[in-house]
């Protein structure tokens, strides 16, 4: 008899498998492994960090029996509520644990592989440098301390960022070369960077930097690494620095749901802030939503998120960006706009200003009325900027419908609104009143405005 799916898991899956080393239950905050054995995490029911983990279980139970509306919550079950379907979660629950999914085991196969990793499920390139990165942190105490103190951040949150360290190209190949790892496999997503001609000639960029783990579509996590202090050296050795296979396709911390609205945000610890504050940020790494990152998040389910800006230049026009890339795929946003010189979510968070910072996120502003302020801006100037009120004019053309209708309104009560049919006949006249042929100033229309303006003789009159 076939054994159910439900059973194979129970059975061959979940004795092998710490869920939190895994990174299966990130979004839930795990902590550091407890004397007694266990993880102590947020509950998926009420939210509270009050629920606990034992590795090789089957499910989380929380403290709070008598005030949360489920005491115990399934592996399972936590895992969908950060957004996985049940094929996912057969497929990531299998991979973490080592083991072939019911209908595609190869028992013989999988025992060699376990004999050659000394019986350990074996592991991937991305899950290697997870760990060795995390044993260098162990190891580095002095790196994670200056990282924490030029932050500001308490014990309780480090152990939630669950930061690894990179020390040096020798020592981190080294490390992973006991896993498995060759220095190709390293290279191929990204890890270190080496010329085929002459493979000792190693380099990375993320010596002696902090380092974190952002989600690739192939599932193999790429590394970025920050300095642990000071702002560093633009071009020589930036704050931030990527693995050069990075794709920010997903943006970082997405699966880490949480029960808010999505907001977006540039910088990884940024994300973090938020989250830590119980709401659902993630990273973009960059000043804009891109179209990869708006196609994704549609592809998930997000019809409606916001995108944390800053109050100048380079923050208006990522604004604009964003809600383009986002409301062209049905993505209704809004803006969160930070004053110019204001401390960014982290800074705030660090700063005991939570409620400041959640009044911000409660006080978004739809993309249409923001788009509609910010052209209202540009027209008040001496010198109206009527190259970017036209650019924000054929964005507004790709908004949603709840954004449309804000642009519309807004647009009519700050008098911005424009025919832009009659504005586009009335230029036609004139040019032709000034000497211009009709195609030529049909041409001229349609470079200025997009209309194309054709006028056919009705040949029952002649």
């Amino acid at each position: 008899m076939k054994q159910s799916i439900t059973d194979f898991i129970k059975d061959a899956v979940y004795p092998k498998l710490d869920a939190v080393d895994r990174g299966l239950l990130n979004h839930l905050h795990p902590k550091k492994l407890s004397a007694n054995g266990s993880y102590v995490l947020d509950c998926p029911a009420c939210g509270k960090d009050r629920a606990f983990y034992y590795p090789f279980r089957s499910g989380i139970q929380c403290n709070r029996k008598d005030n949360c509306p489920s005491p115990y919550t399934p592996l399972w079950d936590a895992l969908a509520q950060n957004g996985m379907s049940n094929g996912d979660i057969v497929k990531t629950l299998c991979e973490s644990a080592g083991v072939e999914p019911p209908d595609n085991r190869d028992n013989e196969a999988k025992q060699q592989s376990r004999a050659a990793n000394g019986g350990r499920p074996p592991l991937t390139t991305g899950q290697a440098i997870i760990l060795v990165t995390q044993q260098l942190a162990q190891r580095n105490k002095g790196i994670l301390d200056e990282f924490q103190q030029s932050r500001g951040y308490t014990n309780e949150v480090m152990a939630t960022l669950r930061l690894g360290v990179f020390t040096n190209n020798d020592e981190v190949l080294s490390l992973l070369q006991a896993h498995g790892i060759t220095r190709e496999q390293a290279r191929s997503i990204g890890i270190v960077s080496f010329e085929d001609e002459t493979p000792s000639s190693v380099w990375s960029g993320m010596e002696g930097r902090v380092i974190g783990y952002w989600p690739h579509p192939d599932g193999e996590a790429r590394i970025w690494g920050r300095i642990p202090s000071g702002q560093g050296e633009a071009r020589s050795n930036p704050k931030y620095r990527f693995s050069p296979k990075s794709s920010k396709d997903i943006p970082y911390l997405f699966k880490q749901r949480q029960k808010s609205i999505l907001v977006c945000v540039e910088g990884t610890l940024d994300a973090w802030a938020l989250q830590l504050i119980k709401v659902w940020g993630c990273a973009i790494g960059q000043a804009s939503i891109n179209s990869a990152q708006a196609a994704y998040l549609a592809s998930q389910g997000i019809t409606e998120a916001a995108h944390m800006v800053d109050g100048d230049h380079a923050g208006y026009e990522g604004a604009l960006s964003s809600i383009r890339e986002a409301e062209a795929v049905g993505i209704t946003l809004s803006i969160i706009a930070l004053g110019r010189g204001m401390d960014d979510a982290d800074a705030m968070r660090t700063a005991g200003r939570e409620d400041a910072l959640k009044a911000l996120i409660n006080s978004r502003m739809n993309a249409g009325e923001y788009m509609a302020r910010y052209c209202a801006s540009l027209l008040d100037q001496p010198l109206p900027d009527l190259r970017r009120v036209a650019k924000i004019r054929a964005i507004a053309n790709g908004l949603t419908t709840a954004s449309k209708r804000k642009w519309l309104d807004f647009s009519q009560s700050l008098g911005i609104a424009a025919d832009e049919e009659s504005d586009a006949l009335r230029a036609l006249s004139h040019l032709v009143s000034g000497g211009l042929t009709f195609e030529e100033a049909s041409g001229v229309i349609r470079r200025r405005t997009g209309y194309q303006i054709t006028i056919t003789k009705d040949a029952a009159h002649g």
